[in-house]
């Protein structure tokens, strides 16, 4: 399940209706006014978690800026060839290895400051939107009816209707070549004799095209947050939205290359799921530290549990995905396992700070 569906239906109907920039005839969302703040809220410090959204939005742009350089500068390569891979391959095969691998470190750069973002963007209502098209969305093919609705034009004329997420559905598979319609051509990027995952010429229009969105939508998201005036529901809506999503997350790292023998999963190959999960509960975690005053001068011992289940949780996440990178490949019955105990822990967590939420009087957007 999509980290977009954690979120209450009428929120997802209401999404569906949001229009964006990379849409014809369509506008991205505005920020409303934020209501006068509460008396509590001057004792947590809103603005330290608007400038951390703020600023690694303003990272992900730059990895999104470099991103879509890098797709123009393979576009004209490969166009100076009349799109004929292996004609391109055979004349300037080092210097479109190395456009791949540049794309690939940039993708990689803006999606890493995303995750960092993404418990915040997906968490908090006026953001969320930004989640479902950069990050979370489904394809029409996976989901006709729920998907966003949005058209990703290409620079042959070509038009994908409803495409999914830039991230995931398009510019993850483009670059690691897991869709074959992604594909210009299969090669040995590497040079030591085999072609692996990951080693392909992209389909050049597609991955121009992409590489634009991306670029465009993070510019309105950036511009969205900049304008955002955070409130202590939005706070704490993003903490109780996002903290329990630990299964849907540990099931998409089963199904990927970093798990599966035998992967069907065409994204979540550049980075590990794990990796992922530690970025989202980073920003959570900081999140809930800009608030741990308010709630420790109300309840001592609620926010000793908070910030213990949040230690218990990171270090959990952390370790596993510290075990990965030493060599230790875990099958899916272990996955399955992680996940089920990371869920629990995550649903203790996301209960006490409901609970510090409603002694609070605080509201949990629905």
């Amino acid at each position: 399940m999509l980290k977009w569906m954690t979120c209450s239906l009428s929120l997802v109907a209401a999404l569906l209706l949001v229009a964006c920039g990379g849409a014809a005839g369509s506008a991205a969302p505005t920020v409303a006014p934020a209501a006068e703040a509460a008396p509590t809220e001057t004792a947590a410090d809103l603005s330290a978690v608007k400038d951390y959204a703020r600023d690694n939005s303003r990272q992900m742009k730059a990895g999104t800026v470099a991103l879509a350089e890098t797709a123009a500068a393979y576009y004209e390569l490969v166009a100076a060839h009349n799109f004929d891979y292996a004609a391109a391959w055979a004349a300037d095969g080092p210097a479109l290895a190395q456009l791949v691998a540049d794309a690939k470190t940039q993708w990689t750069t803006a999606h890493t400051s995303y995750e960092l973002d993404e418990g915040i963007i997906a968490g908090v209502p006026s953001l969320t939107f930004y989640d479902v098209w950069i990050d979370a969305g489904p394809s029409a093919e996976d989901d006709p009816t729920g998907a966003y609705e949005w058209t990703l034009e290409l620079p042959d004329g070509r038009r994908l209707p409803s495409p999914g997420n830039i991230f995931h559905s398009l510019l993850e598979p483009i670059i690691w070549g897991t869709r074959t319609e992604f594909v210009g051509l299969p090669v040995d990027l590497d040079g030591d004799g085999t072609t692996a995952l990951g080693e392909v010429l992209p389909e050049a229009n597609v991955l121009l095209a992409a590489a634009q969105s991306m670029d465009g939508a993070t510019g309105e998201m950036l511009a969205t947050v900049e304008n955002w005036q955070p409130t202590l529901s939005d706070a704490f809506t993003a903490l109780a939205v996002m903290i329990p999503t630990m299964n849907e997350y540990f099931e998409q790292w089963k199904l990927s290359t970093y798990v599966a023998e035998d992967a069907q999963e065409t994204a979540f190959v550049g980075v590990s799921r794990l990796f992922d999960i530690n970025g989202i509960l980073t920003g959570l975690d900081f999140t809930y530290g800009n608030l741990a005053t308010l709630v420790q001068t109300t309840d001592p011992a609620l926010h000793a549990q908070i910030a213990d289940g949040f230690t218990d949780l990171r270090s959990y996440v952390g370790d596993l995905y510290q075990q990965e990178q030493n060599g230790v490949r875990f099958t899916a019955a272990q996955a399955d396992l992680f996940g089920g105990e990371a869920q629990a822990k995550a649903t203790a967590l996301a209960g006490q700070v409901s609970q510090a939420a409603a002694l609070l009087n605080v509201t949990i957007a629905e």
